[in-house]
């Protein structure tokens, strides 16, 4: 029988940016208790797995059904970053102040003399799309005309986009609170898998946790972090667009870092270090604590949302350090099998469900007889510029944390 259970536990606070953590952190899980359990399996989901819920649900069932698993759902800080159809896994649309300007501005273009403000801001876009649709009728407009519109995406539970650090930590803590509410489990192999950023965040939990990571199965993770997913407006790049009929509305997810150095907030150097895979020092570093964590990636040779140079280029390092890894990079249109591989684009329109079909079985039989046992004593530190950055475990039942020490 399909077992299932869900907990509400403690997070980490932001110690980069010193922001306490208001929210709680949840994670679900199913397994077969008709099976031996080999494994825990920790599908993490990527930007946009909020989307819905239930089929976030589905895949960690149906692979702990095919599967003798167990399949672990982290819904870590700052999960709810896409617009979603289930409450309240779909963060807030709101409006900054020149957003509203904007839109005031377009309304009195358009003749309208109504007061813009956040509460009735998303009101007024089928308004547009109604009324430009008459101008383009008209004439007045050319066909293709598309007003282009902006605001911020903030998760409910009053959660922003650190970007990296605090989901891995946060899936590390799951990590740990699994051992205490199923022990018979603690010792199992544990493996990641996600794709896109489920698949960076698996890589950086090896980074950061080797000793509690036993298998990655990445598909397009980038190796090398997006600035404008940390930087967001700053960047004047947003995350996603919704489109309208005659309008964009530009996205981007509340956040605090910022390239200005005289914030307590400024994202610098090493805050990005921290956070890049693809670091020929902290490889080093990673090899001398630990080799034991294989790894296969899935990646498109045309992928234009993480480079596959880059992806070959750390397939290559990791060898080249004693690391059992395997790239398998999609090259052309006979490498899509249409059930697995479906696309050349970024992420290969594989599910989290196929990778795991794929590559779960070997990795299953490589990890036969392993136990990674959860302890209390682990850490690993890597230098980033002007600081150490140290993660390690949290004792007496705790999670893991991260310390920064000034090295200047």
């Amino acid at each position: 029988m399909l077992v299932e259970k869900s907990f509400f536990i403690d997070g980490v606070d932001d110690v980069e940016l010193g922001i306490k953590r208001n929210s709680k952190l949840e994670y679900r899980l199913s397994y077969d208790d008709s099976k031996e359990i080999k494994a825990l399996v920790f599908l993490i989901g990527g930007f946009g797995a909020n989307n819905n819920i239930n089929l976030f649900d589905f895949e960690r069932k149906s692979v702990a059904k095919a599967h003798p698993v167990c399949v672990i759902s982290p819904i870590y800080h700052c999960f709810c970053a896409r617009v979603g159809v289930i409450e309240p896994y779909s963060p807030y649309l709101i409006p900054n102040a020149k957003d509203i300007e904007l839109m005031q501005k377009i309304l009195q273009l358009l003749k309208c003399n109504d007061k813009v403000d956040v509460g009735n801001y998303l009101g007024f876009l089928p308004w547009i799309d109604e009324h430009l649709q008459e101008y383009k009728n008209n004439k007045v407009l050319e066909e293709n005309f598309m007003v282009r519109l902006n605001c911020d995406v903030v998760p409910k539970n009053g959660d922003y986009q650190n970007y990296g650090i605090m989901p891995a930590l946060d899936i590390m803590c799951v990590v740990k609170d699994l051992a205490l509410q199923i022990p018979e489990f603690a010792e199992l192999p544990k493996i990641y898998a996600g794709g896109s950023y489920g698949g960076y965040l698996a890589m950086l939990c090896a980074k950061i946790a080797p000793f509690y990571v036993d298998g990655v199965l990445d598909n397009s993770g980038v190796v090398l972090p997006w600035l404008p997913h940390i930087l967001g407006r700053e960047t004047g790049v947003p995350e996603f667009v919704i489109n309208g009929k005659h309008y964009a509305l530009t996205c981007f997810v509340k956040k605090f870092w910022t390239k200005d150095e005289n914030s307590p907030y400024y994202f610098s150097n090493a805050n990005y270090y921290a956070r890049t895979i693809l670091n020929t020092k902290h490889l080093q570093t990673l090899a001398e604590k630990s080799k034991k964590t294989i790894f296969v990636h899935y990646h498109s040779n045309l992928d234009d949302g993480a480079p596959a140079a880059q992806k070959i280029e750390l397939s290559e390092k990791l060898k080249e350090l004693g690391f059992d890894d395997t790239l398998h990079l999609i090259k052309d249109e006979n490498d899509i099998d249409g059930r697995t591989v479906k696309s050349l684009e970024h992420g290969l329109r594989m599910s989290d469900k196929a990778l795991c079909r794929r590559e779960l079985p070997t990795m299953l039989e490589k990890l036969q007889g392993r136990k990674s046992p959860v302890g209390e004593d682990n850490e690993i530190s890597y230098v980033c510029e002007d600081k150490l950055f140290t993660f390690k475990d949290v004792r007496g039942g705790g999670g893991m944390c991260l310390t920064l020490q000034n090295l200047s």
